[in-house]
This record gives structure tokens, C-alpha cells and sequence, in this order.
């Protein structure tokens, strides 16, 4: 049996973020409410020097295609709900299922 890889990327807008610290706090919010809810693995992503932008990568890894496309999914739906929260915009989002080794 081959395992299955969700990935899954987030570019966002921090609309309110005056600085790097600002960036910082609403990144980190999201990547510690991903790795608690979704049992993810998250990361920024960057750009450096940048406070009001952010990219955000989310891999996760399941056993068939049905339960990472799910995953994936209700990933971006908890991303689209918190965007309603106004502290960020998705600009792009791309996501991919694929099994182990076809890369």
C-alpha cells in the first residue's frame, strides 16, 4: 500500500499587520490552530522582510486518496472561515493528492 500526500498552499494578505511581529502573530495563530485540528504539518513559507504578505504550506499524509482529498478540503473551508475573521485575505490557493513517489 502506498501512502498519500496532501499539499496544500496558502498566499495571504495580513491586512492589518504594521510590522513583522504583527505577521508573526497571525502566522503563528494559524499554523498552531492547523497542527491541532488537522494533525498537519505547516510552515511559513515567507517572504522575508514582507508584514503584509504570507505563504503558508500544509502537508499532511493518510492512507488513500479519498481521506486526503477530504483533509485537504476541510483544511481550505477552516481558511476560508477564518478569513471572514478579517485579520488576513487568501490571494491564491493551490492544493495537490498525489501517492508517495510520483512526484
Amino acid at each position: 500500500m502506498k501512502p498519500w500526500i496532501g499539499v496544500t498552499l496558502f498566499s495571504l494578505r495580513i491586512s492589518d499587520a504594521g510590522s513583522l511581529k504583527d505577521r508573526r502573530q497571525v502566522v503563528r495563530s494559524l499554523i498552531d490552530r492547523m497542527k491541532k485540528h488537522f494533525n498537519a504539518s505547516p510552515a511559513d513559507l515567507g517572504p522575508d522582510g514582507l508584514w503584509d504578505r504570507a505563504d503558508i504550506a500544509v502537508t499532511c499524509a493518510g492512507s488513500n486518496m479519498a481521506e486526503m482529498e477530504q483533509r485537504v478540503q476541510k483544511l481550505c473551508d477552516f481558511m476560508e472561515k477564518n478569513e471572514e475573521d478579517g485579520e488576513f485575505e487568501i490571494l491564491d490557493l493551490r492544493h495537490e493528492v498525489f501517492p508517495y513517489g510520483d512526484f
